[in-house]
């Protein structure tokens, strides 16, 4: 398959069907992108999903986030430079645990998926602070000279009177659910930056 050479859209959205599922709350993401750089094609994507965190009813609130970035690497070294950057990333993903007075953050040592992309793989991390207990789980996918980043977390909150959610209170969606979660994610927008024909270089 031919190096990429362009990101087309703001942003590889996953399919219809993954997000209904797995982000049934989410309204219209929030997008950034590197295109105001003038005379460049663009070379940096990313999209923001965010489930609501209040509700007019209810005792309990699941709320979930969801973020999707494409690097490309379009110049005449771009498959050597986007596996640098792949194994920057896995390098940075090292298991260990960080306490400092505003609490601590536990990384578990990262996974290779086979089967996403050129190569891939998914790391855990927890986070203890005053302001509650949160958990997040990335996937890591090389693609020819492309590196696609999907990051998903969500908890259940309890909701005060005013049907907002109490942050301290947060439990936080297992580990399971977000990896099922996540590994969708990774596949859909993999899939669809591989089956992107104007994004490849001829």
């Amino acid at each position: 398959m031919p190096e990429f050479a362009a990101i087309p859209a703001a942003c590889f959205k996953p399919s219809d069907g993954t997000l209904a599922r797995y982000m049934p709350q989410a309204g219209q993401p929030e997008t950034d992108t590197d295109r105001a750089r003038s005379g460049r094609p663009l070379e940096y994507a990313s999209c923001t999903w965010q489930e609501p965190l209040s509700a007019p009813k209810g005792k309990t609130l699941t709320s979930r986030w969801l973020r999707v970035a494409v690097r490309l690497h379009a110049g005449a070294a771009g498959i050597t430079e986007a596996k640098d950057t792949y194994g920057a990333a896995w390098r940075s993903s090292s298991a260990g645990t960080e306490s400092s007075s505003f609490g601590s953050i536990h990384q578990e040592a990262p996974e290779v998926v086979p089967g996403i992309g050129d190569e891939a793989f998914v790391r855990h991390i927890t986070a203890k602070t005053s302001l509650g207990e949160s958990g997040r789980m990335s996937i890591t996918v090389r693609l020819k000279n492309t590196v696609v980043t999907v990051e998903f977390q969500g908890a259940r909150y309890p909701l005060d009177r005013d049907g907002v959610i109490q942050r301290s209170k947060a439990i936080p969606l297992d580990k399971p659910t977000m990896r099922e979660a996540v590994m969708a994610f990774g596949r859909d927008v993999s899939s669809s930056l591989a089956a992107c024909k104007p994004c490849r270089r001829r």
